[in-house]
């Protein structure tokens, strides 16, 4: 059996095995950056008083980790589920979000033209 154009261009553009997938990268990853933090956080403090790093410090770099690590953790699975989603043949391009490349560069050149040319033109009104 074959697909025409016609049955690929109703099909879903949503690949659920790359979206499980990437899913499943971002919580790895976010346990192995986790467990990296520990370790540095844990290599940083002493129990010894003044020596090392203080507790505010440390709690604020691991704050700073926390969060710098969940976004790594969530670019790597997003860019992973994209890669691995399936390829777009006949799907529909205009999903009512961003839309073609066509509507976007004509908004790019409408603000540019909104902010941009009142400060280089030479007919400002003044003179």
């Amino acid at each position: 059996m074959e697909n025409s154009a016609s049955d690929e261009a109703y099909s879903s553009g949503v690949s659920w095995a790359a979206v499980i997938a990437g899913a499943f990268v971002a919580a790895a990853l976010s346990l192995i950056l986790l467990a990296l933090g520990a370790g540095f956080g844990l290599s940083a403090i002493s129990p010894w008083s003044n020596i090392g790093a203080s507790a505010s410090t440390v709690g604020k770099a691991g704050i700073v980790w926390l969060i710098v690590a969940q976004i790594i953790a969530s670019a790597m699975g997003g860019y992973l589920a994209g890669r691995l989603r399936t390829k777009w043949a006949n799907v529909h391009t205009d999903d009512g979000c961003i839309g073609s490349d066509r509507r976007a560069e004509l908004r790019r050149q409408q603000l540019s033209r909104r902010y941009l040319v009142p400060f280089g033109s030479s007919k400002s009104g003044r003179e």
